[in-house]
């Protein structure tokens, strides 16, 4: 199970570590590798060792090793929340495109546009309180509990990265909106 992000509360990944902590019985093999760096980095760390699962803080990583990371994964999972009364928000959240592309299916927290870049049913789970660990976990459950549907949804979400976030696909739609307005 990987996370990639930088590192602050908004991000939710203490609940990610949290959710793990109750997902060890089930799954006591589980992995968690999370990437990134942060004001939060120090905290986590300090809550990554005194979980139950094996939580690897890896810190800041080069393009290449984001790469190698997401392809290595079975799961992606970011609970990104809302913070202060809803002003501060998940923005569209590429990071669960980038986990598309390489065929992993995603978790996502509720939160401003992570909805609109995980669908929710189709290429991963949208957690709609993504503050409750329970909630989270059981999300994690569904997927690493059924590997048809995790495989069924990481392969929907490269499907549709391909057909409508491919740099060409982006371009062309592009053109036709400026075609547009210039009349």
């Amino acid at each position: 199970m990987v996370s990639l992000s930088r590192l602050v509360p908004r991000k939710g990944m203490d609940v990610l570590i949290d959710a793990a902590d109750r997902l060890v019985p089930s799954y006591p093999d589980l992995v968690v590798a999370i990437g990134g760096e942060g004001r939060e980095l120090p905290r986590l760390r300090r809550k990554a060792g005194a979980s139950l699962a094996s939580v690897s803080m890896l810190g800041r990583l080069s393009d290449q090793d984001r790469a190698v990371l997401l392809g290595s994964a079975d799961l992606f999972v970011m609970a990104c929340r809302n913070r202060w009364l809803g002003l501060e928000q998940e923005g569209f959240g590429i990071v669960f495109l980038e986990a598309a592309a390489a065929g992993v299916p995603q978790v996502a927290g509720e939160s401003g546009g992570a909805a609109e870049a995980v669908i929710h049913g189709e290429t991963g789970l949208v957690v709609a309180r993504p503050d409750d660990p329970g909630c989270v976990a059981q999300a994690r459950r569904e997927l690493l509990s059924d590997p048809s549907l995790a495989k069924r949804m990481g392969a929907a979400g490269r499907a549709r990265v391909v057909a409508s976030f491919d740099y060409d696909a982006l371009a062309s739609r592009l053109a036709d909106t400026l075609e547009e307005v210039a009349g």
